[in-house]
């Protein structure tokens, strides 16, 4: 693979004051900074967008903060809407050709934001794995980096040592334009070049795992294995060998390793039962977890004695250990049939309220062949043919995402009775007095506040604060005026 795409999102959520669950489903993207290298991180092109904000949604003011970009200049300055966004970036991407997708944090954030952002666009969701396309993530590099190779790049000893401005303070990388999609991206292209040149033996791993089929049979061809995981910010190692896998209630598959920390002559003759009630305390836990489409980076078994819990136990001891798994056929399959047991037997707690369209990226499944010409035709129409095209779509989650990005565009190409209905939603949604799973006017409100407390003695971000205010007041009366005149 030689292209490399390294991206970065700003977008309307994740906020710090507020802990709602944010993946895209009920927020947009703002600003996309994107840069393509070659295999040796030299810039062949980039790309950068900003739009403007959709009527449908409140921004989080925290995230806006943290983005610099006010609430004026996102409803009123950027020609470009959110829809025409995605279509020029999707446009470029596929100008650019196969990639692996790299961003700072990308598996967690970036790549949920874009599924779905992809998803209500009427776009294929999984772009950055189709095709011959990858994705990795900086962030696990570096974490990576940092107890396979702990020289490579310097770690601050502070809280959020793996953030992206405390990586490049600890390695001299001018990061002064923090939080911009496109400054993000150089400081991320840079971190890398500093662990591609001082720890190349990583850097290739941590592209080869890119993959799930790559990480897949990386993983059988192998009986014992090299890991990291990340909890609190602290990176921890682990020497495992691979058990199998099962697929969890959302229908992933999760792969088990089993920590060779743990003799498992102790454990093969235990019952399901207390292999489980083990495995739940932290101190006798022996089972690893691990995604194969999410970038885990594993390396080879001679790391194992660089980490003093398994050099202890010696190489000879941990390969006998790796040996009876591999010939005990019956206990893995007693870990994994009491895993998949599980899962299979779990009850989804069913909402008694129909589910939104929004939240349905997993559950509505793949678009029909039919659904997929239409959507092509529908972003090759002007907006008098899309209006047409959208009562079309066989899947009517496809029809409603179509009739809000005509909505978004301009609401007088909808019928009167169809502007209505999505104008009386929008408006119950955003103002509504309960706890919802969108920022509604009213929170927004509440946050503004605690946020000017925080930030007392600071004149810029009150004036910041002020002008979201303001708006948010503009909106919240629109919003009240249609319900009342409906």
């Amino acid at each position: 693979m030689s292209n490399l795409v390294f991206y970065d999102l700003e977008t309307t959520g994740r906020g710090e004051s507020q802990k709602k669950t944010r993946h895209g489903q009920w927020d947009q993207i703002l600003q996309v900074g994107a840069i393509l290298c070659d295999e040796n991180l030299i810039e062949k092109d980039r790309f950068e967008i900003k739009c403007s904000l959709n009527k449908t949604l409140i921004p989080n003011p925290s995230a806006l903060l943290v983005n610099n970009l006010s609430m004026t200049t996102i409803r009123n300055t950027n020609d470009i809407s959110s829809y025409q966004l995605m279509c020029k970036m999707l446009n470029k991407f596929k100008e650019w050709g196969r990639a692996i997708y790299i961003g700072f944090n990308s598996i967690e954030f970036d790549e949920e934001f874009l599924r779905n952002s992809f998803f209500q666009n009427l776009q294929n969701p999984y772009f950055t794995q189709i095709n011959g396309n990858q994705r990795a993530d900086a962030l696990n590099i570096a974490r990576a980096s940092s107890v396979f190779h702990p020289t490579s790049l310097k770690i601050l000893d502070i809280k959020k040592q793996f953030s992206l401005e405390n990586l490049a303070k600890a390695n001299n990388i001018d990061h002064s334009n923090a939080h911009d999609a496109m400054a993000d991206v150089e400081t991320t292209i840079d971190i890398c070049r500093i662990i591609k040149k001082k720890a190349p033996e990583l850097w290739i791993r941590s592209l080869e795992t890119s993959s799930k089929n790559d990480v897949s049979n990386y993983v059988q061809d192998r009986d014992i294995l090299c890991h990291h995981e990340a909890y609190y910010g602290k990176v921890y190692t682990y020497v495992t060998t691979h058990i199998g896998s099962y697929h969890n209630q959302n229908k992933a598959e999760i792969n088990l390793f089993f920590d060779l920390k743990r003799d498992p002559r102790e454990l093969l003759d235990l019952s399901r039962a207390e292999l489980k009630q083990l495995n739940s305390d932290s101190k006798t836990k022996f089972l690893r977890t691990r995604r194969f489409n999410r970038h885990p980076i594993f390396m080879e078994k001679d790391y194992a004695m660089s980490f003093p819990q398994y050099e202890s136990i010696g190489m000879n001891e941990l390969n006998q250990r790796a040996n009876i798994l591999k010939n005990n056929h019956d206990f893995k399959m007693k870990v994994l049939d009491w895993h998949q047991d599980e899962n299979e037997n779990f009850e989804q707690k069913e909402s008694q309220l129909d589910p939104f369209w929004e939240e349905s990226l997993y559950s509505m499944g793949f678009a029909s062949n039919k659904d997929k010409i239409l959507m092509e035709k529908f972003h090759a129409s002007d907006w008098g043919q899309k209006n047409i095209i959208s009562e079309e779509f066989e899947q009517e989650g496809y029809k409603y995402f179509a009739k809000k990005i005509i909505y978004e565009h301009d609401s007088s190409l909808l019928l009167d009775n169809v502007r209505g209905l999505i104008e009386r939603d929008i408006s119950k949604k955003l103002i509504s007095s309960n706890t919802e799973k969108w920022l509604t006017i009213p929170e927004a409100f509440a946050a503004v506040d605690d946020l000017r407390d925080e930030y007392s003695e600071d004149k810029d971000k009150l004036a910041f604060l002020e002008d979201y205010n303001n708006n948010l007041e503009e909106m919240y009366k629109e919003f009240e005026s249609r319900l009342l005149t409906s």
